[in-house]
């Protein structure tokens, strides 16, 4: 559903992405966590989504209190098995769990 809605509202998008080569070019990169933020979660998470969820918005510290109290550990699982509107894995089944903290620490670093 996800997919359709993507190549609905943007076809470039969705015809250009190939998530196994894009997660295999991060290995041993610096900005993993925000490349994959903006490959796969900018667009429920960013501050100007593309889909409308009630997913907490990056940069919104009110709506990401009550996620850090529950620490990195909690939040990859959360992440792992999907919550709501977000698929397992936030819909990178190709990333690592390593891939995954880095990513839920950068939103938690800029929120």
């Amino acid at each position: 559903m996800v997919s359709l809605y993507l190549h609905r509202s943007n076809p470039k998008l969705a015809s250009t992405h190939y998530p196994a080569a894009f997660v295999k070019q991060l290995t041993n990169d610096g900005r993993a966590g925000e490349k994959i933020f903006n490959e796969f979660c900018s667009s429920c998470h960013a501050k100007s989504p593309i889909i409308s969820t009630s997913a907490p918005r990056i940069g919104n510290k009110t709506a990401w209190q009550p996620l850090r109290r529950l620490g990195i550990k909690n939040l990859l699982q959360i992440t792992v098995n999907g919550a709501g509107a977000m698929p397992a894995r936030g819909g990178c089944f190709e990333c690592s769990d390593e891939q995954l903290k880095a990513t839920i620490q950068y939103m938690l670093d800029r929120s």
